[in-house]
């Protein structure tokens, strides 16, 4: 009786080790999720583009490049943030979207407040067609580095020309402006053109007003002469 239970016991245990060892082998083996996933409304269809002809010295002088970076990765004569971005531009310039993508997302992994790997990843993501990805990292660029300016030229945009009709969304950006920035010309020129593509013409005169205010004498005769076009369009209008 005793041998029998023993035997029963012996199961017991091989059991739950093989399940805890398929557990351990599923856990390693199933890959870390990204850092900047791909947004649920975005279908990439292929992860290659048109690049530099890979017959070229350019495309030789990428390849060894990259090499050359992944030689230097968590050595510390570099910072791997840096690293990660030169790779990611390196395979962008061989056109290979994937390995442009893992770079990018590594170095975002490592420095998630640093704007500058979203706003690559960003430019990535357009050339791709993931277009809400690409809004979206533009966006955290702005969000988690605010003092650099141009990160909010970029988002603002790239969100008035790729989804101008998102009028909550470009409300909410330009919002964000002026409460880091102030009324600056380059932003409020970007809100006189959104303005002006969605037929606000009498909004858009006043932004050019503003602008005009901000910088006296700088584009006085264009500014003029948009405005007068859009009083023009805006007396036209039914």
């Amino acid at each position: 009786m005793n041998t029998k239970r023993w035997i029963i016991a012996a199961i017991a245990l091989l059991v739950i080790l093989a399940a805890i060892g398929f557990l351990s082998w599923h856990s390693a083996a199933k890959p870390a999720a990204p850092a900047f996933p791909i947004d649920k409304n975005d279908v990439i269809s292929s992860w290659t583009f048109t690049g530099v002809d890979t017959a070229t010295s350019s495309a030789a002088k990428a390849k060894a490049d990259i090499a050359r970076l992944t030689g230097l990765l968590g050595k510390g004569q570099y910072d791997d943030y840096d690293i990660y971005i030169g790779i990611g531009n390196d395979e962008v310039l061989l056109g290979d979207g994937k390995a442009a993508y893992d770079a990018y997302d590594r170095a975002i992994a490592r420095y998630p407040s640093q704007g500058l790997a979203y706003t690559d990843m960003a430019a990535l993501m357009n050339d791709l067609g993931a277009t809400h990805t690409a809004l979206t990292a533009y966006e955290t660029a702005a969000a988690v580095q605010p003092a650099v300016f141009e990160y909010a030229i970029q988002w603002i945009s790239y969100l008035t020309r790729t989804f101008p009709n998102e009028t909550a969304l470009v409300d909410q950006a330009f919002a964000f402006a002026k409460a880091h920035y102030g009324d600056t010309p380059q932003i409020l020129t970007l809100k006189a053109g959104w303005q002006t593509e969605e037929g606000q013409y009498a909004a858009a005169i006043a932004t050019w007003k503003q602008v005009e205010a901000l910088a006296p004498g700088g584009n006085s005769a264009a500014i003029n002469a948009e405005i007068a076009r859009l009083t023009a369009k805006e007396a036209a209008a039914p």
